[in-house]
This record gives structure tokens, C-alpha cells and sequence, in this order.
């Protein structure tokens, strides 16, 4: 649920075979899943097995392509061989197979190719395997591990794209459309499925923000709390048949954002909303009664008088009905040539004033964060910062410089403005945002139990893989944090609970290494710019 690929849309996980021993051990996984996962329902994760008088609707459900349709199978030699589910993308191997033959056959039921699985042009190009019972390591196979990470689901977009919102109307007093927005916002918070382990175990920041008074209030830091701790959790809310919806929501979010911030650039961004309004079926009836309000939205006047109200009233009116529509019209394309010639004599020089624009430190965060994800793999700087290893000031301002080029709003030396106190250098506020390298993380831990020759037993094991996690996703950590949530879920002492004195001291003085002092943060910094 965490690791896997995802749909389309990031929200939920893409289809998925899990290959388990017998039906007991598959009936066991069902279960098991439906405990934690309860939200999803029944049809989510089901067992497919020849003993089912169903088992053969069970298996045209799980190759149907419908948004309803079974996602998990879990499969008891049934799904092995001979069955091709093109969309399948994630295998997972919970059993011993000793047939070479047998475990290649079912390594083929994640190599069918599938066009646009991901939408138009977005193809399959790979899938993931799981094995959990070192199958590679028994037929001398030796794939390259790959550590997933994750893109944002669909609804933690639209959550983050509504705290902007409300940012931006909070900033220009705009407190009609705050208190709107903040209604919404506590409207998704309140929808987070409670049941579900994950969102269980942030349990207090979701209460907190429950108290719509606490929300309105938007202190200083509930958008960080909001971005931070909450908007994640939005991946665990059931829209299986709703995602076009929340599309529509996202879509309209930005419209109205931007109708604070640049209505210059509102054009181009209805153009994917019109184009699904424009290609509805109004033969159907569910279609047909909304009729005034497709037809208001089509007219120039309602783009060219455009309020906030009216695109909120369009979302209500139009989300229920927005996936009805002839999904086969593909927009028209056309590419467009300016031939603008150069006159030197319209060409003047002169002086521009400047002015001074706030910069919201998480927004800016995000920014970073989004420009650097796609440099992991290519950027020999980038990767010795996410290695922990050393860079010098020549290396910084090579980063700095491709970065400029990739994202020219991106400044990697404006992030020291947002913590003024503090002598951590560049790279290391780096870290914090794009975390660790697992592999380097591995190693360093690997090494350091390898020095102090102690046997760690499984309680001990978990603590420390939870650490490893903490680094690989933060890049740093303080000693304070490891008698904090979530390492107190292991023991209520933290690591005091789970390592004698002597063990605790030791790793203390290890993981010192991991430590970046940022100290205070300044939520916002000014910087002067040309207008």
C-alpha cells in the first residue's frame, strides 16, 4: 500500500497480485488487510481460488478496468500462470517456488505492456516485485533493487492546492473566500477514514485540526502542521468512482487561486476544464439537468465577470456529473508560430523599480523539494549531499546554478534567510529537504553494528529500522526525537526502553553525525525583486 505503484491518479495502489501459499494463508492476508484498510471496502482485496464457485467472476472483476473493480488479488495458484491482466504492476511473491519455470511464468503476469495506463500517451514501461521469500537469491537472480518513491496522490494535491487558497485570500483580507475554503479544508480533514492504522497513528494532529475554531484561526503554524502531518494522510481516503470529481475540484482550486494572485494565466488554465464541460453527453438525463449550469459556463461572460462564487457554484453543480462525458474526444491540438520581428527602434532601456515580495517558507520548500526529485539520479552533487558525504562551496554553487537553469523562481541560497540562527551549512539544509539515500543509510548502519559486535533482538531491529526510515525521508534527526513519536510506539521510553544504558550511549554518539541544528525558523522572508 505504501511502496507499490500507484494508479493514474496517485491515490490508490494499481492492480496487484499477491502469489500466497494456500488458501488459509491467503484468507489470513484478506483478513488481515480489511483490518487495517477498512475503508476501502470488501471488493478491494479479494481471494481468488478454484474452490470459489465465483472464482471465475472473481477474476474477470480483477482484469476489468472499471474504477470499482478489484485492485488486490490474492491468489492461490489461480493467477500463477496463463491469466493476462495488462494492468498489473505489482507482484508480490509470498511464497517459496522451487520450478524455475513456474516462478518465471508468474514474473510474466507483470510484463504485458498496457497503453495509457497512466492517461493519454502514459504508458506501462515497468513493474514491481516484492518477494518475500528471497525467490531471486534461490534461482541466482540479481535484479537492481528499487526504493520507490511515491508521487503525491490526488487528493493530498487538492488538499495542499486549498490551504494555498486560503493562504492567499488570508493575505489579501479576502475573508469570504478564507472562510469557504477553511470550511472545505476541515470538511476533507473530518473524511479522513479513523479506522485506518495510518491515519490512527496520527491520530492527536487530526483531532486537533477537527476544532474548525482552531482552523479559522490559522495560526502560524497550521499550514506547516496542515502540509506537513495532514495532507499525506489524504491518501488514505477512499474515492474509488469519484476521482473525476476531485479532478474537477483541483482543476477549479487553481482557477480560483489564481483569481487572486493572476488572472492573466486564468486562460490557460481553464482550458482542460472546458474542454471536459465542452464534451459532456447531455443525452443523458443526469446530464441534461444540469443544463444551465454547462450552458453559463460556456458563455464569455461568465469567464470575462469571473468570481469566486460562480466557480464554487460550478463545482457543486458539474462534479457529480463530470465523469459522464465521451471520454473518446480528444481536444483539439494545433501548434501556433509567433513571427515577431525586431524593430530597434521600439527597443528603450530603462531603470526598473523593485519591490519587496514575502516568500512562505513551505511553499518554498515544496518548490525546492520538486525542482531537486528529478536531479537524484544525475547530479553527482546532489547525491553526495544525500549520501552524507562532504561537498565544497564550488560543488554548492554548481547545484545553485543548475538548479536556477531548471527553475529559475529557485533560489538554494534563499534557505538559509529562513533560519537565520542557525550554522548549518547549505548542504545540510538540503538534506532535511530531500532526505537520505537508503542504500548510504543501509551501509552506515550495516558498518556501525558490524563495529560495536552487539546482537540486536527484534524489538531492537524495529527501533532501528525505524530510524533508518526517519533519515532516509528527513535527511536529520536530533537525540530528542528518539524518546518522541513514533519511536515511543515501540517503548514508552523511547530508546531508553529498547536499549540498556550503555547500547543507548553508543548510539547516541552515532547518530550525532545525522544531527543539523536549523534552529528557529522564520516562517516567511522577504526578498526584493523587479517589477
Amino acid at each position: 500500500m505504501e511502496k507499490g505503484l500507484r494508479d493514474k491518479d496517485g491515490q490508490l495502489p494499481g492492480k496487484t497480485i499477491i502469489f500466497a501459499r494456500n488458501i488459509a494463508h491467503a484468507e489470513l492476508m484478506a483478513q488481515l488487510f480489511s483490518e487495517l484498510y477498512p475503508q476501502h471496502g470488501a471488493n478491494f482485496c479479494r481471494v481468488i481460488h478454484s474452490k470459489y464457485e465465483r472464482a471465475e467472476e472473481l477474476i474477470d472483476d480483477f482484469k476489468s478496468s472499471d474504477e470499482n473493480s478489484m485492485r488486490i488479488a490474492v491468489s492461490v495458484d489461480m493467477l500463477d500462470t496463463g491469466i493476462d491482466v495488462p494492468e498489473c504492476v505489482n507482484l508480490v511473491f509470498a511464497k517459496p517456488i522451487k520450478s524455475k519455470v513456474k516462478f518465471w511464468q508468474m514474473i510474466g503476469r507483470g510484463t504485458r505492456l498496457c497503453e495509457n495506463l497512466y492517461g493519454l500517451g502514459q504508458h506501462k514501461t515497468h513493474f514491481l516485485i516484492f518477494d518475500h521469500w528471497a525467490n531471486f537469491e534461490y534461482f541466482d537472480e540479481n535484479p537492481e533493487e528499487e526504493d520507490v518513491k511515491q508521487a503525491k496522490s490526488l487528493l493530498q494535491k487538492l488538499f495542499e492546492a486549498r490551504i494555498n487558497l486560503a493562504q492567499t485570500a488570508l493575505k489579501k483580507a479576502n475573508m469570504d473566500v478564507f472562510d469557504q475554503t477553511i470550511t472545505l479544508i476541515h470538511d476533507d480533514i473530518c473524511l479522513l477514514p479513523m479506522e485506518s492504522i495510518s491515519v490512527r497513528d496520527n491520530w492527536q494532529v487530526v483531532e486537533t485540526y477537527k476544532d474548525l475554531k482552531r482552523l479559522n484561526q490559522f495560526a502560524p503554524n497550521t499550514a506547516s502542521d496542515l502540509l506537513e502531518k495532514v495532507a499525506p494522510l489524504m491518501q488514505w481516503r477512499n474515492i474509488m468512482g469519484q476521482s473525476e470529481a476531485y479532478k474537477l475540484d483541483s482543476e477549479l482550486t487553481t482557477i480560483q487561486t489564481l483569481l487572486l494572485t493572476d488572472a492573466n494565466q486564468i486562460d490557460l488554465a481553464k482550458q482542460s476544464v472546458m474542454n471536459k464541460v465542452e464534451s459532456l453527453q447531455m443525452h443523458l438525463n443526469e446530464v441534461r439537468s444540469k443544463a444551465p449550469a454547462i450552458a453559463q459556463m460556456q458563455t464569455e461572460q461568465y469567464w470575462q465577470y469571473l468570481t469566486h462564487a460562480a466557480l464554487e457554484q460550478s463545482r457543486i453543480d458539474l462534479r457529480s456529473i463530470i465523469h459522464l462525458r465521451n471520454k473518446s474526444v480528444t481536444p483539439p491540438t494545433s501548434d501556433f508560430v509567433l513571427d515577431i520581428k525586431e524593430d530597434a527602434n521600439q527597443i528603450h532601456e530603462t531603470d526598473r523599480l523593485t519591490k519587496i515580495v514575502s516568500i512562505d517558507y513551505q511553499i518554498y520548500r515544496q518548490e525546492v523539494e520538486k525542482t531537486l526529485t528529478p536531479l537524484f539520479e544525475t547530479d553527482s552533487v546532489l547525491k553526495k549531499i544525500r549520501n552524507g558525504e562532504p561537498v565544497t562551496e564550488t560543488d554548492l554553487a554548481q547545484l545553485s546554478s543548475l538548479v536556477h537553469t531548471q527553475n529559475p523562481s529557485v533560489d538554494l541560497n534563499t534557505l538559509k534567510e529562513f533560519f537565520p540562527e542557525s550554522t548549518a551549512t547549505l548542504d545540510k539544509i538540503l538534506r532535511t529537504i530531500v532526505g537520505m539515500d537508503k542504500n548510504a543509510i543501509e551501509q552506515s548502519f550495516t558498518t556501525f553494528v558490524q563495529q560495536i559486535h552487539t546482537h540486536v533482538n527484534a524489538k531492537q531491529q524495529r527501533f532501528i529500522g525505524m530510524l533508518k526510515n526517519h533519515l532516509i525521508r528527513h535527511g536529520s534527526i536530533e537525540i530528542a526525537q528518539l524518546y518522541d513519536a513514533p519511536f515511543t510506539q515501540i517503548h514508552d521510553m523511547g530508546l531508553d526502553g529498547v536499549f540498556s544504558q550503555q547500547q543507548a550511549d553508543v548510539i547516541e554518539q552515532f547518530i550525532k553525525q545525522f544531527d543539523v541544528q536549523l534552529g528557529d525558523k522564520n516562517q516567511t522572508v522577504d526578498k526584493e525583486v523587479i517589477v
